[in-house]
C-alpha cells in the first residue's frame, strides 16, 4: 500500500513555488513560462496538485510538525516523560527548559509552517469553485482544505493561544496585516472547520489515496477541540461516533505494530503520515524540492549512537517508576507491561528476565555504552537515575524493531520507511474516558479504561478500585503517560489537567522536569513570534508574555 500514496508526497512538491507564503509575488507573475494565478487553475488536476501542497508543510520530513524535527523534537522535549540531553540543538534546549522566548527559531519555524498551510487551504477554497470539474469533488478538496486549516488552527490554539485568523487568501501583502483573535475565538473556527469537514471527508479511502485524511479523523479532533474547550458532553459524545458504524475502529492486538511498518494504516490508525523510500535520502532538509525526500528521520534523532542515531533524549525516572509500578499477573509471557517492552530498551536480566539484543546482536551494555558520551552531560542538574531500576533507552520511533545494523541512520542502506501514526484509536478510547468521568459516566469510563489495559496485559480494574471521578482520572493519567509515551501527547496534558502555574510547577519539580525551578504561567503558551509581530503590525503579544 505504500507505493500507492507515492503521489501525495510527490505532488507536494508541486505547487510549493506557486502558492508560498506571499501570495502577492504569486497573483503577479506575468512570464509565460512561470506558474500564475490565472494559468494554474484549469482542472482536477491541478486541485489535486494544491491540495498536496497544502499537506506538505505539516508533514515535511524534518521540519514538519510531524515530520522528525522542530515540531515533535521540541513538544515531545516539554513533557514529563523524557529528559532532553544538553547540547544538541539551543532551539529545542530552551523549550524543554522553559528558556525560549519570542525569537525562537524552532517555535518561529513551526509557526510558519502552520500559517502556510493554512494559506494553501484559503487559497485552494477561493478557487476551486472557478475549476471545471466534478462537483462532489470540489466537495470533497474543500472539506479536505478544511480540516487541514482546522488542524493547523488546533495546533495554533494549543501552543500559542490567541492568534491571527485568516480564512481568505491574501490578495496583498497589505492584507497581512490581522489582530490576534481570543484564544476563545481561536477554538471556534477549530471547530467550524472540523464540523464542515466531517461530512465532506470519506469514511474509508481506496488505496490509492491511503493518507489522505478521512471523516474518522476530523470527527476525533473535533473530540479534541471540545477537550480543549472543556464542552465534555459534546467530546463524549462526538467521541461515541467513532465506535459505531460505519466507522470499524478497534485496537490493534499488538501494541508495537503502530510503530513499524507492519501494519500500516490499521484498525487502530485514525490518522497517519505516510513515508515512503522515494526522494533523495541525503537531501533530507529539503523539504519543497523535485526531488524531496519521503523517508521517515524520526528514529535519526532518538536512537542510541550504536544503531547509527543522534541519541537526544533518554526516559525520565518518573516514566520508568510509572511503567514498573504494575506488574503482570503470574504466569503471563512478560513480566510488565507489554507497552513497555514496544516503548523501553534495558539490560532485561537486571529486572529477572532473560537478556535480548537490537541492531543485527547488539547488546543493552553497547548500545548504553555509545551514549554514555551524551548522557553524561545531564549531570550534575538532571539526576538520571540508573540504580533503582537500572538503565534505559527509548525504542518508541527508533528502527531497533528491525534489529538491523545501523538501523536509525537515514545515511545507512536501510533508513526508515515507517508510518507515523499521528493519532490512534486508543487516544480516542482514552479521550472518551475522561470526558465520560467528567460527565458522571463512570460505567463508560472504566469500559474504556480496560480495553487499554487488557491490550497491554494488565488486570482490569473494578468499580472497588475507581469508585469515582477522582479515582477514574488518575488512572487516565497513568494510561495516557504510558499508552502514548513519546508521542506529542503529555504537554497538553499536563496543562489541560492543572490549571494553576503553581500547581503544575510543583508537580514538574516533583517528576524532575528540566526547567521546572523557572516555570511560570506563561510557559502555559508560546509567545507570539518576534518575526509575525514585526510582519504584522495589528498582531500583539500574548498577554502572559507582555
Amino acid at each position: 500500500m505504500k507505493k500507492s500514496f507515492k503521489y501525495i508526497g510527490a505532488l507536494a512538491l508541486v505547487l510549493a513555488t506557486a502558492a508560498g507564503c506571499n501570495e502577492k509575488n504569486f497573483l503577479k507573475q506575468t512570464d509565460p513560462n512561470k506558474i500564475t494565478d490565472a494559468t494554474f487553475w484549469k482542472d482536477e488536476s491541478s486541485v489535486s496538485q494544491a491540495l498536496a501542497a497544502t499537506y506538505s508543510p505539516l508533514r515535511s520530513s524534518l521540519y514538519g510538525y510531524w515530520g522528525s524535527f522542530l515540531g515533535i523534537q521540541d513538544i515531545n522535549a516539554l513533557g514529563d516523560d523524557v529528559f532532553t540531553l544538553p547540547g544538541e540543538e539551543p532551539g529545542t534546549w530552551a523549550v524543554a527548559t522553559f528558556a525560549n522566548d519570542e525569537n525562537n527559531g524552532d517555535l518561529s519555524s513551526i509557526f510558519g509552517s502552520l500559517y502556510q498551510c493554512i494559506h494553501r487551504s484559503n487559497l485552494l477554497i477561493a478557487k476551486i469553485g472557478g475549476v471545471n470539474m466534478d462537483a462532489n469533488k470540489k466537495t470533497l478538496y474543500i472539506a479536505e482544505a478544511k480540516f487541514l486549516r482546522g488542524l493547523s488552527y488546533y495546533l495554533l490554539a494549543s501552543n500559542w493561544g490567541g492568534v491571527p485568523v485568516r480564512t481568505t487568501p491574501l490578495e496583498t501583502t497589505d492584507g497581512y496585516d490581522t489582530p490576534c483573535s481570543s484564544k476563545a475565538d481561536v477554538w471556534k473556527q477549530v471547530i467550524a472547520d472540523f464540523s464542515d469537514a466531517i461530512p465532506g471527508l470519506p469514511v474509508t479511502r481506496d488505496p490509492k489515496e491511503q493518507g489522505r485524511v478521512t471523516s474518522g479523523a476530523a470527527v476525533a479532533y473535533l473530540g479534541k477541540a471540545y477537550m480543549f474547550t472543556e464542552d465534555y458532553t459534546k467530546a463524549e459524545a462526538t467521541f461515541d461516533i467513532l465506535t459505531k458504524a460505519p466507522y470499524n475502529y478497534d485496537l490493534v492486538a499488538n501494541y508495537e505494530d503502530n510503530f513499524t511498518d507492519k501494519n500500516e494504516y490499521n484498525v487502530e490508525s485514525v490518522f497517519e503520515w505516510t513515508f515512503a523510500p522515494i526522494g533523495d535520502q541525503y537531501g533530507a532538509w529539503n523539504t519543497e524540492t523535485p526531488n524531496s525526500p519521503m523517508y521517515n528521520y524520526l528514529p535519526q534523532f532518538i536512537g542510541p549512537p550504536a544503531g547509527g542515531g543522534w541519541f537526544k533524549y533518554v526516559p525520565s525516572n518518573y516514566l520508568v517508576n510509572e511503567f514498573l509500578k504494575e506488574t503482570r499477573p503470574a504466569g503471563s509471557d512478560t513480566k510488565f507491561d507489554k507497552r513497555m517492552y514496544a516503548s523501553l530498551m534495558w539490560k532485561r536480566s537486571s529486572l529477572g528476565e532473560s537478556d535480548t539484543t537490537w541492531y543485527d546482536g547488539k547488546t543493552f551494555e553497547q548500545l548504553w555504552n555509545s551514549a554514555l558520551s551524551k548522557t553524561v552531560r545531564l549531570y550534575p542538574d538532571t539526576q538520571l537515575d540508573t540504580v533503582t531500576h537500572g538503565r534505559f533507552l527509548i525504542k518508541k520511533g527508533t528502527s531497533a524493531w528491525r534489529n538491523v545494523a545501523n538501523a536509525d541512520n537515514y545515511w545507512g542502506p536501510t533508513p526508515s520507511t515507517a508510518n507515523y501514526r499521528v493519532l490512534r484509536f486508543a487516544e480516542v478510547l482514552l479521550l472518551r474516558a475522561e470526558a465520560a468521568a467528567q460527565n458522571g459516566n463512570n460505567g463508560k469510563a472504566l469500559t474504556d479504561i480496560n480495553r487499554i489495559r487488557q491490550r497491554a496485559g494488565l488486570k482490569d480494574k473494578t468499580v472497588a478500585d475507581l469508585p469515582g471521578k477522582d479515582q477514574l482520572l488518575a488512572e487516565i493519567d497513568h494510561q495516557k503517560l504510558l499508552e502514548l509515551f513519546f508521542e506529542q501527547n503529555r504537554v497538553y496534558d499536563l496543562r489541560r489537567w492543572n490549571k494553576s502555574a503553581g500547581t503544575l510547577s510543583a508537580i514538574l519539580k516533583t517528576r524532575q522536569k528540566q526547567g521546572a525551578n523557572v516555570f511560570q504561567a506563561k510557559h502555559y503558551v508560546f509567545p507570539i513570534p518576534a518575526s509575525e509581530l514585526k510582519s504584522n503590525p495589528k498582531a500583539t503579544q500574548n498577554d502572559l508574555w507582555k
